[in-house]
């Protein structure tokens, strides 16, 4: 099924070609899987009433698809070759699991209930990777004590695990995160390899690290039996939304060269690289206009890369696939090497939309705005580090010429806005009824929400986490996460505030 894409932007784009499946526009409604999102959004809204909308809607078939392609790019490895998923990117236990069914076959993590998220969902403890640069203790206990496999981001880590497997009598695995100073091409807030970042240990300070490792020793009746710190390899994590894969040439050649010394200071049966995660994505979506639907694509810019408003281009890239990183990088392998990838964004992002509802439309001074129940308490992206989210119809309004909008939210920020100067065909602005969510034209899709967006949600302006579903095929599709109410929202507060439930406001 060829596709369309289509979206506000600034600037020159790129026609290409691109396979999408998944989410199609039959009769002129959204379908997931085949199923209508039109009937979705009425039978949530029937169940959940107001809380039906927003929701976060998710393809099972697009992640198993996305984990697809990273399995065949590391088929050359056969079991060298181990793909991992980022939990930072969505944690919803469901999700989880879809991916570990799909082939997923290990979990990176960066917080000690992230540990317990992947231990709940089915990974072992040995299948579990255990990132950040500031652990607290009590998860570097659990992460010993479990036989988790962490990776070790500074001299203070390294000082910490010793003394935390030495009070144990455990032996920790470990991996040296190494910054290895690398710039790509994102936004500054995506980058985490550069001289100045908070991530990593620099060139200069393995050696130190080294040593601090080294010096501790596994005893047993007072006889030196072991390391005490089993180092299995290198960890570098250069950032997001990276479009070319001669950095991970470079990201390779660095980590084999680490390789070599770690496994010439004590550990040679040491053979760990992992590269990260990283790629950027493409924002494939369907269009509903018929008569576009001719075989070709529009390219969108990079959403993480934006410009200064002086700059007049923003470069615009066919995103590189997990094949091409793989091939790039096998080369500058050491032999026998055990490679792990480590995405997030682009194994779920594409498979999940924001299905949001219009309030209303207005006009302040020559801008047009679409006010709609989502907001930056669940797509945080655009507001924290200008991301772009296209929007488009769940039903599109038929014979409406097109309008320049900004698509904001309710909350009480200015920074509150999922897409500015969004070419749309204008939505029903007057109805007989005082609610316009039963008219086509009355409800949109946020796309490539699936990653950072649920799991970087807020409870601002008391607004609660929403409604989230997976679609399986044509006729089903479950709840895998209740909206929350009121009650929930304050259930935790001391109960002597309230003199009343919320049952008695209604």
């Amino acid at each position: 099924m060829w596709l369309v894409m289509s979206f506000a932007t600034h600037t020159d784009v790129k026609i290409i070609h691109i396979w999408f499946s998944g989410w199609e526009y039959k009769r002129g409604t959204l379908h997931c899987n085949g199923l209508s999102l039109e009937e979705l959004r009425l039978r949530l809204r029937q169940k959940y009433g107001h809380l039906g909308s927003p929701a976060f809607v998710y393809s099972s078939g697009i992640l198993r698809e996305n984990v697809k392609k990273y399995k065949d790019a590391l088929q050359p490895l056969g079991g060298r070759g181990k793909l991992s998923y980022s939990l930072k990117a969505n944690s919803n236990p469901h999700v989880v699991k879809e991916l570990r069914d799909a082939g997923v076959t290990a979990a990176t993590t960066v917080s000690g209930n992230e540990i317990l998220m992947a231990l709940k969902c089915g990974f072992l403890p040995g299948e579990i990777i255990f990132n950040g640069n500031g652990k607290q203790s009590w998860e570097v206990e659990m992460a010993v004590n479990r036989g988790v496999l962490l990776n070790i981001d500074s001299v203070f880590d390294a000082h910490r695990l010793v003394n935390i497997s030495k009070r144990l009598g455990s032996r920790a695995k470990a991996l040296l995160r190494l910054n290895p100073v690398i710039n790509v091409q994102t936004h500054p807030y995506l980058v985490t390899a550069l001289a100045d970042s908070k991530f990593g240990i620099e060139m200069e300070q393995v050696e130190e690290v080294i040593k601090i490792l080294s010096s501790a020793k596994m005893h047993c009746n007072k006889v030196t039996t072991s390391n005490l710190i089993e180092l299995r390899g290198v960890h570098i994590h250069i950032g997001s939304a990276i479009s070319d894969v001669d950095a991970y040439v470079e990201v390779a050649k660095a980590a084999s060269k680490t390789l070599r010394h770690i496994q010439n200071s004590g550990w040679p049966g040491a053979s760990t690289i992992n590269l990260g995660g990283g790629l950027c994505i493409a924002q494939d979506i369907p269009d509903v206009s018929k008569d576009m639907c001719n075989g070709r694509g529009l390219e969108s810019d990079l959403s993480e890369n934006p410009k200064k408003s002086s700059d007049s281009s923003t470069a615009t890239v066919n995103p590189p696939t997990p094949k091409e990183l793989v091939g790039a990088v096998l080369p500058y392998l050491p032999e026998q090497a055990v490679l792990i990838l480590e995405p997030g964004r682009s194994l779920v992002a594409t498979a999940g939309v924001v299905m949001t509802e219009m309030i209303g439309v207005k006009r302040n001074g020559d801008k047009e705005f679409i006010v709609v129940d989502a907001a930056m308490t669940e797509i945080i992206r655009p507001a924290l580090y200008g991301a772009v989210h296209q929007v488009s119809y769940v039903t599109g309004p038929l014979m409406q010429e097109p309008a320049e909008f900004d698509i904001v939210g309710p909350v009480c920020e200015s920074g509150d806005f999922i897409l500015q100067r969004c070419q749309l065909p204008r939505p029903p602005t007057s109805s007989s009824s005082s609610d316009l969510t039963e008219r086509p034209g009355s409800s949109f899709v946020i796309w490539t929400t699936g990653a950072y967006c649920s799991s970087m949600s807020s409870n601002y302006n008391l607004r609660p986490h929403v409604v989230e579903v997976m679609v399986t095929s044509s006729k089903d599709f479950k709840v895998i996460r209740s909206p929350q109410s009121f009650d929930d929202l304050v259930m935790k507060y001391k109960p002597q505030y309230f003199s009343v439930s919320s049952s008695s406001l209604k």
